[in-house]
This record gives structure tokens, C-alpha cells and sequence, in this order.
């Protein structure tokens, strides 16, 4: 298969996987707070903190394999991959140990975390089984990451949304029949166990030459484990950045807020998958791209193309969800559970520079630039959490959000001079980065005003009408800014050209 066909092939699975789940998951959400209630949800979300906090265990591997895994897949060196996932599956065995022995740690400091509301002895109950849906990754799921390395992310993206579909209605079932959160909870461990079983099967067939029993190779575990201590600190970082914030919000100001906010989390975090299941595909050809390829000036023209297109998907996606997240919530789950207009704006911002900057990320990891990617992760660590307590004192839940959108700027900036200095190894070309950025902003933000107020003018007695003809506008207005604005630019002239001649061939072939 083409590398434009797996790349296409992975980001239709994982648009539909998303589809499915956001549907499903927005009915279960809704069902969720009628059957159980807000201050569960908020329980709930500050445990997948808590626990994303213990997964802490995990300082980077996939990473680390993932880019020791390019170069061997490239050149079809079966030993080196097997003595690759050998390893792999040792250091996964004690780190999928360790969790489970700090979950049953963490069990007397989760009163800390829960504040204005009751703590009952059954929500130790409720940790430990969430806890025991995320261990089982540690111990079947690691080969994911050769599928992914190997571009073939839509096997496991396949199964995934098959078992998400079926295990999302039984879900369903559940609360309405049953009203209980620990079965639903069980639902979710069943849900891991299956999926990761059955892809930890499928590699057997895949890839025949993997052996499980072995010996492990000390120096491809050294080598390993000498990656990954420049990149636990960005995984460290990464918690702080996509973590902390709903247990400081369930500390600081109260676990009820928690759930309130979980809900636009929810939402954000779909369209942040959407991006991802999107985007996602490209990283890997990135990564076997530089192993190939060393020519900088090659490689900064492919990194506009891409920083580019990951500008498009955050116009498509967040324009939309800044003037009309509001009304969805108020149609999902009432207007009761609106929040302040600010929280939107920050949480977008987060996002939006996360989309946009996020090629800086994928070309670091793809030349193995783990060692600056350490500390400017350390950096931003310390910025995201000291501001957002500061501010969170200060201001609430605003100033929560407002610390990591401050430690977002941070990464920008200094992965930018990274990459821009030992990547393309070019001044000029970086000012010229920050150029087009500034522009990209521009016309990010003209296209939010523009669609802000075209929706004020759509206005129907039935809400979901009003809803998706705003979605439309938005979607049409966007697509007009961005073409006039950019018709001048290399990189739109690409898109452009390879939409029509896209069109052209599909014309072609049903005639």
C-alpha cells in the first residue's frame, strides 16, 4: 500500500472511530449526569488525572521505540525489530508492575483530591478498577507502537472503534438499566482487556518473526533506556500540561466545578482526538522521512506543508467550536452547565497552539532531538504549574487555564529555535517562521469574528436547526478567509493543487 493510501486509509478510520465515539460518548455523558450525577463526573475525571498521574510509570518508551524502530523497519532488519520489541516487553512487565503497586499507594491520598462533597469508602472501589483498565495496556498493548512505527495505525484504529461501538451501547445499557458506576466501570476494563488481547494476537500474524521467548539484548535495552532519560522529562511536562488541571480545579476550587469543566473537557477533547486521529498518520512517515532524507533545505520546504495543514485543521475544527460549543452544551445537558465565555477562549487557545505548533514536535521526535526536548519540557512544567496555582488563587478556574496557555507560548517558542537552529540550521527561515505564524494567527482570528457574527444572524425556534446551519456558515466563511488570504502562499497552492487533482483522478476512473 502507498504511503498516501495508508495515510488516507488510517485518517478515515480514525475519523469515523471518532465520529462513533463522540456521538456515543456525548449520549453517554448525558445519561451519565441523570443517572448518577455531576459530582460523580467530577469524581471521575479527577481519578483519570490521578491515574494519568501514576502513568507517570511510563517516561516515555513508545517514543523512544518508535523512533528505534524507523530505521530498522526502513531497511527490513527482522532481528533488530524483534530484539527491539523483546525489549520492549521487559520494560513494559515491570513498569505494568508498578503501576498497579502505586495505584494501591495512591489509595490513601485520594480524599486530598476530593473536596466538597462526601467521600465514601466504595470510590476506593471505583479507583482500583479504573486502575486495572489502564494497567492492562502495560502488559498487552505494547505492541501497538510497532504498527503505528510501521505505518499500519489503521489495524489497531479498526479494531479499536469496533470495540468502542459495542462496549459504548453496553454502556448505555448500563446506566439506564442498571444506574450503577462500578459496572460501568467494568464495562471500560473488559472494553481494554479485549482490544488489547486481540491486537497483541494480530501481531503474531502480521509480523511472524517476532518471538516472544526471546533473550532480552542488554544493549538494545541500554540503548532504549538512554533515549528515554531525555524523554521523561517531557513526558513529565506533557502530564503537567494535559493533567494537572482538573486536580488542581477539584483542589483548589471544588471537585463539583471538576465535573462542570468536564463536560467542555469532554467536548474539546473530542475535537482534540479528531485533529489527532487526523494528523496522527503523518508522524511516522515524518520519522522514516529524516532517517531517509538529511537535506535541510528538503525538509524545512516539507515542515511548512505540514505546519500548514495542521493551521487548516485548527481553522476547520476550532472556529466552529468557539461559537457554538456554548449552544451545544446547552442543548446536550441544559444551559445550567454553561460556563463563562473565558474558559472557552482559553481552552481553544491551548488547543490551537497545540495544533499548530505540534509539527515542531513531530520533526524533534523525528530526528531524535530528545536531549533539548528535556529541557525546555522541564521549563514549561514549572511555568504551567506554578502559574496555574498562582492564578488559580487568584482568579479561579480562569487562571488555571490561563498558567497552560502561558506554558504553551513557552514550548512554542523554544522548540521553534530547536528545530529551526539544528534541524534547518537557518536564522532567516525562522523569522520567516514567525512571520507566517503571526499571519496564520491573523487570519485565524479574522475568521472567528467573521463567523461570530454571521451566527448572531442565524436564528431558528429549533435549536439543533439553529446549530447546524451556524456550523455550515462558519465552515463556508472559514473556507473563503483562508483561500483569499492565502492564495499567494507555496503551501496553498500544494493543497490546492492536490485537491483538484485528487478530483481530476476520481473524475477519470468513474468515466
Amino acid at each position: 500500500m502507498s504511503d498516501k493510501k495508508t495515510i488516507a486509509k488510517t485518517g478515515l478510520i480514525g475519523v469515523i472511530n471518532q465520529i462513533i465515539f463522540a456521538f456515543l460518548g456525548f449520549v453517554s455523558r448525558k445519561l451519565f449526569i441523570v443517572y448518577i450525577g455531576t459530582d460523580i463526573l467530577g469524581l471521575s475525571g479527577t481519578y483519570t488525572q490521578v491515574l494519568s498521574t501514576l502513568a507517570l510509570a511510563d517516561l516515555g518508551f513508545d517514543i523512544a521505540v518508535t523512533y528505534a524502530l524507523y530505521k530498522p523497519l526502513n531497511d527490513g532488519d527482522e532481528q533488530k525489530i524483534n530484539a527491539i520489541m523483546r525489549a520492549l516487553k521487559s520494560i513494559y512487565n515491570i513498569v505494568g508492575t508498578a503501576f498497579i503497586v502505586l495505584s494501591f499507594a495512591a489509595l490513601p491520598f485520594l480524599k486530598f483530591f476530593i473536596t466538597d462533597m462526601e467521600f465514601k469508602p466504595v470510590y476506593y472501589v471505583y479507583f482500583l478498577v479504573q486502575a486495572l483498565a489502564s494497567a492492562s495496556t502495560y502488559f498487552f498493548a505494547y505492541r501497538r507502537t510497532l504498527l503505528v512505527a510501521d505505518k499500519k495505525e489503521y489495524l489497531t484504529k479498526t479494531v479499536d472503534t469496533v470495540a468502542m461501538f459495542v462496549f459504548s451501547i453496553l454502556k448505555i445499557v448500563v446506566l439506564v438499566v442498571f444506574k450503577s458506576y462500578l459496572i460501568y466501570v467494568l464495562c471500560s476494563v473488559v472494553q481494554a482487556f479485549v482490544t488489547n488481547i486481540y491486537i497483541y494476537m494480530k501481531c503474531y500474524k502480521v509480523y511472524p518473526y517476532l518471538d516472544s521467548k526471546a533473550k532480552t539484548d542488554k544493549a538494545v535495552v541500554s540503548d532504549l533506556l538512554s533515549k528515554i532519560k531525555d524523554i521523561c522529562l517531557g513526558k513529565i511536562s506533557g502530564y503537567v500540561y494535559g493533567c494537572t488541571d482538573m486536580l488542581l480545579i477539584s483542589k483548589i476550587i471544588s471537585t463539583v466545578v471538576a465535573g462542570y469543566y468536564y463536560n467542555y473537557f469532554n467536548v474539546i477533547s473530542v475535537i482534540k482526538q479528531l485533529s489527532v486521529n487526523l494528523l496522527g498518520p503523518l508522524a511516522p512517515f515524518i520519522g522514516r522521512s529524516l532517517a531517509e532524507d538529511k537535506d535541510p533545505v528538503i525538509q524545512e520546504k516539507s515542515f511548512r506543508m505540514y505546519t500548514y495543514v495542521r493551521f487548516l485543521v485548527a481553522v476547520v475544527l476550532l472556529v466552529p467550536t468557539l461559537n457554538l460549543v456554548d449552544l451545544f452544551v446547552e442543548i446536550w445537558l441544559g444551559p445550567e452547565f454553561i460556563m463563562d465565555g473565558i474558559i472557552v477562549v482559553l481552552i481553544c487557545a491551548d488547543l490551537y497552539i497545540s495544533l499548530v505548533h505540534s509539527s515542531l514536535v513531530d520533526y524533534m521526535n523525528g530526528s531524535g532531538l530528545f536531549n533539548y526536548e528535556k529541557w525546555i519540557s522541564l521549563a514549561g512544567a514549572v511555568v504551567n504549574l506554578g502559574s496555574s496555582i498562582f492564578l488559580a488563587y487568584k482568579i479561579g478556574l480562569p487562571g488555571v487555564l490561563t498558567g497552560t496557555v502561558i506554558a504553551q507560548v513557552l514550548y512554542w517558542t523554544c522548540r521553534s529555535v530547536v528545530v529551526y537552529n539544528k534541524c534547518f540550521k537557518s536564522q532567516k527561515l525562522f523569522v520567516l517562521y514567525w512571520f507566517r505564524m503571526l499571519c496564520y494567527l491573523a487570519v485565524f482570528t479574522g475568521c472567528v469574528f467573521a463567523s461570530r457574527y454571521v451566527c448572531t444572524l442565524i436564528v431558528t425556534d429549533w435549536k439543533v436547526l439553529t446549530f447546524i446551519l451556524r456550523g455550515i456558515a462558519c465552515e463556508v466563511i472559514c473556507a473563503a478567509v483562508v483561500c483569499v488570504a492565502f492564495i499567494p502562499s507555496p503551501e496553498h497552492k500544494t493543497a490546492v493543487k492536490w485537491a483538484v487533482d485528487k478530483v481530476k483522478s476520481r473524475f477519470v476512473h468513474e468515466r
